[in-house]
């Protein structure tokens, strides 16, 4: 099954601004650009997340901001590949390569064998770096699926939507690897209410989580 999480991006429901302003749908139909910001994670996360960006519409969701950890190369590679492959799809060429999109580094709130103890400073720098991050992007809608890195991200978004300081629309879509129950990053953005549209890749998870939507498997 094709994913249809893109064709989710142009949801009235989505798009609803709770201002009273323009929905991006509106944005969308009179040829507008919408700012995306894409958070990358590590292995499997990666691929899902690349299989997602490339079936977008390059030349709408301009510009494109990614977020990686700060210690993620190989995450930073695959940013590279992405936006390749969506450029040779773009039709117009004559933008700069920093209006098209951009990687925003920041750290991760724990790394693999970290002490419990360090990592509240860690966690507490990965915080404010996501407040900066969030803030210098702002971003339309963001996409994320799992990897701990969105979790601050969309936090702070979620924040600023609440003070009307933005309007930022949050999507996850759970790893095709969570078959029975959610991943700790899924189970905190969906007991918390923070995702606007929350995409699960296997049908049982919408009986254990009926907010939930079953979408398909990536492919």
């Amino acid at each position: 099954m094709q994913f249809k999480a893109s064709r989710k991006l142009l949801n009235p429901n989505l798009s609803e601004n709770k201002n009273g302003n323009k929905k991006l749908c509106d944005v969308i139909s009179a040829g507008e650009k919408v700012s995306l910001c894409a958070v990358i994670g590590s292995g499997g996360h990666t691929g899902e997340m690349s299989t997602l960006l490339l079936q977008l519409n390059s030349d709408l969701f301009i510009p494109r901001h990614y977020v990686v950890a700060e210690t993620d190369k190989m995450g930073i590679d695959k940013v590279m590949e992405i936006e390749k492959e969506l450029y040779a799809k773009q039709k117009n060429h004559s933008m700069k390569a920093d209006e098209i999109f951009t990687v925003t580094k920041i750290p991760r709130s724990r790394e693999v064998g970290q002490s419990y103890f360090s990592s509240i400073f860690t966690t507490l720098w990965a915080i404010f770096s996501s407040i900066l991050a969030v803030w210098r992007l702002k971003p339309d809608i963001i996409i994320c699926n799992g990897p701990g890195t969105c979790i601050p991200i969309c936090l702070i978004a979620f924040f600023f939507d609440l003070i009307r300081l933005r309007n930022t629309r949050i999507i996850f879509v759970e790893s095709v690897c969570r078959v029975k129950t959610l991943s700790l990053s899924g189970k905190i953005l969906y007991t918390l209410r923070i995702a606007d549209i929350f995409l699960v890749q296997w049908e049982d998870l919408v009986k254990l989580y009926p907010r939930a939507e079953y979408i398909g498997i990536l492919n």
